[in-house]
């Protein structure tokens, strides 16, 4: 339910001259809207401590009935927002006490003409405050301004929207949360918190704004006019306030800063004057906080000529067509440039523009300096590594054992890589020691031309091996190598040497009488193949030379007493080849019987027959016979048929005598 405001208790009326009675005490009047207002007596909330102070707000006269409505229990912040009233208004219902002046939102000058006891500046002037609980109408919001017990009252929530600001401070009264904007070259401007572009005026949108913690929080803002937001004008209380902001013009050269602020006419124009390029004329003409610092573009040079060049007439560079001349205003000739050099551009006491600190350009030396002022260094020198690559004094440098160096100046003239000195002789170890770019590349050197010289570098060992090869195939020719150009030597010889016939002997060089070229020329004697083997076939291969093959023939054989070979019944046997050797069997020999056999035969092979045999007699039985005639051809046959004489046997080996020269011999006896 609403609270009847049509007169104050006794009680309310002792607090409000306490504090009135304080604000007269307070400090001057237009100061800080946390502080009380004497002259107006007009009470206002500090925003940081919620005192009372002498900041004025109003309201608009409720058409209703006259209660507030419940109180804001939300207090002051950036969040909050102008509410309306929700409860009937009816003016036509107050009863005398509460109608203007005095009633809530009614005009007035101070305090005292108004019902509520507070008059406060709004944003439609100076109007009698709406005490409240929560809601308050259209640009209103519901705020503690009492200082010690709650005085919650409708205070403007736009009452410094569009006013000049420097700070967020500048803009929050009454705890109202509202934050300075930036518009740009125009400077800065108060807002006013709002949740949709209905909480604004005409021709401000709620927008997105930054607080001071960095919260993004919405802002009543002038809308755009053109690409720029409408300019703010200054309300009475900004007058009143007397408030101001820093604007600024912005170009190419610069940004120059001014005020600008509310007095009794109005917001005043931004007298900041446009940035321009620097002069010599004692004035910060780019407004940078420097006076006469002149730009880069005011670069002064120094330049030097070598007595080179087309030497055509000239007035300025451009009429040197010749790539490398340039214009020499001493004699007005194209000549070459050795270089420019910049100085540094100043003003002197009379304002005139002068050249200081240039050298004279010299021809480019490899010293560490841009000699000829082109920007570079030491640029027309450079050191060439191992694989003829061109490099830049400053650049890396090095292979091998000297890895890691940079191109430096040896002397004035050449250049060098600074890590020459660690090479050494190459060694077999798989290092680049002499830094050439190949590794173990005269490690095994023999200085011999004709070897290919080999290295392990993991092993550490050298092969020299021969790579070229004299051999003419002509065995009398000394064949040989030139050690310093691997070139063969061929030259003729007299001595022994070989026809390529294994079965020549003592061959030599001559000359041979048929084609008169010098060669080898056979020998006569034949190489002596036999090797008194029976069990080989001793030939001379042509290739080969002297050639005992193994043969399959047979060899006689007697392994008995020497004595006894060939005689009585005593013979030889055989030995067979197998493999080029003889067997160690004699086959079908026969040798000396123990003792003879008495049949007539030498078994014993000692050249007597049946020794040691008795004797026996032998009947002869003549079987035939023929009688030769006087004529001397046989012509009669006669048949004994009958045993004839009786001879004798004697010993083993048996004789007879037989016939008619027995038988007398043995009618003798």
């Amino acid at each position: 339910m609403r609270m009847h405001t049509a007169r104050l208790n006794s009680l309310t009326l002792l607090a409000l001259v306490s504090v009135l009675t304080l604000g007269g005490c307070g400090g001057d009047e237009g100061t800080d809207n946390g502080n009380a207002n004497a002259d107006t007596g007009t009470v206002a909330a500090d925003t940081e401590t919620g005192e009372i102070s002498g900041g004025e707000d109003a309201t608009s006269t409720d058409s209703g009935a006259d209660d507030t409505g419940s109180a804001d229990t939300g207090g002051a912040g950036t969040g909050d927002t102008a509410t309306a009233d929700t409860g009937s208004n009816d003016v036509g219902q107050q009863d005398a006490g509460t109608a203007c002046p005095g009633a809530d939102h009614c005009e007035c000058k101070d305090n005292s003409e108004c019902n509520s006891g507070i008059c406060l500046d709004t944003h439609e002037g100076k109007r009698c405050a709406e005490k409240c609980t929560e809601t308050c109408k259209k640009g209103y919001a519901c705020k503690n301004i009492g200082e010690g017990e709650p005085l919650f009252y409708c205070v403007s929530a736009q009452l410094t929207l569009c006013s000049p600001c420097q700070f967020h401070s500048d803009c929050q009264v009454n705890g109202v949360g509202s934050l300075c904007l930036d518009y740009g070259d125009d400077g800065k401007f108060c807002g006013s918190p709002c949740t949709a572009d209905a909480d604004c005026p005409t021709d401000y949108a709620c927008s997105d704004a930054k607080d001071g913690g960095g919260t993004t929080v919405k802002q009543c803002k002038r809308k755009d006019d053109g690409g720029k937001p409408k300019a703010c004008e200054c309300s009475d209380w900004a007058k009143a306030k007397g408030l101001e902001t820093s604007c600024k013009s912005t170009n190419e050269f610069g940004t120059c800063s001014a005020k600008r602020k509310c007095d009794a006419t109005g917001l005043t124009k931004c007298d900041a004057k446009v940035p321009a390029s620097e002069l010599c004329n004692t004035i910060d003409d780019d407004c940078d906080g420097t006076t006469d610092n002149l730009p880069k573009d005011f670069a002064c040079t120094q330049k030097a000529f070598a007595d080179t060049g087309s030497k055509s007439n000239c007035t300025v560079d451009t009429d040197c067509g010749s790539t490398g001349e340039a214009c020499d205003p001493k004699d007005g000739k194209c000549k070459t440039l050795i270089g420019a050099c910049a100085g540094k551009a100043t003003c002197d006491a009379k304002g005139n523009l002068v050249c200081t600190g240039a050298k004279s350009p010299t021809v480019e030396s490899c010293n560490g300096d841009d000699d000829d002022c082109d920007g570079k260094t030491d640029e027309d020198f450079t050191w060439e590594d191992s694989s003829k690559a061109s490099l830049a004094v400053g650049a890396a440098c090095g292979v091998g054992a000297c890895a890691g160096g940079k191109v430096i100046c040896a002397d004035k003239a050449k250049a060098t890589c600074d890590s020459l000195s660690n090479a050494k002789a190459e060694t077999c170890d798989a290092v680049d020691n002499d830094c050439n770019g190949a590794t173990d590349d005269a490690a095994c050197d023999d200085s011999d031309a004709c070897t290919d010289d080999i290295c392990d570098g993991k092993a550490k060992t050298c092969t020299n091996k021969a790579k070229v090869d004299c051999d003419d195939k002509d065995s009398c020719t000394e064949d040989a190598c030139d050690k310093k150009t691997a070139q063969c030597l061929n030259t003729p010889y007299q001595g022994s040497c070989d026809d390529g016939n294994a079965c020549t002997v003592g061959d030599k060089c001559g000359q041979n009488p048929d084609s008169g070229k010098h060669t080898c020329l056979p020998g006569t004697d034949k190489p002596k193949c036999d090797d008194s083997n029976p069990c080989t076939d001793d030939i001379c291969d042509t290739q080969k030379g002297c050639v005992n093959k193994a043969n399959s023939g047979t060899q006689p054989c007697y392994t008995g007493p020497k004595e006894t070979q060939g005689k009585g019944e005593c013979k030889d046997g055989v030995s067979f080849c197998k493999d080029g050797k003889l067997q160690g069997t004699c086959d079908k020999e026969v040798k000396p019987a123990a003792k003879e056999l008495c049949d007539g035969k030498d078994h014993t092979c000692n050249g007597v027959t049946d020794e040691g045999c008795a004797p026996k007699n032998v009947a002869v039985t003549f079987a035939s016979a023929r009688v030769a005639g006087k004529s001397g051809k046989v012509d009669v046959d006669m048949l004994v048929g009958q045993v004839g004489p009786v001879g004798s046997a004697k010993g083993q080996k048996m004789g007879l005598e037989m016939g008619f020269l027995a038988w007398l011999k043995a009618l003798a006896k």
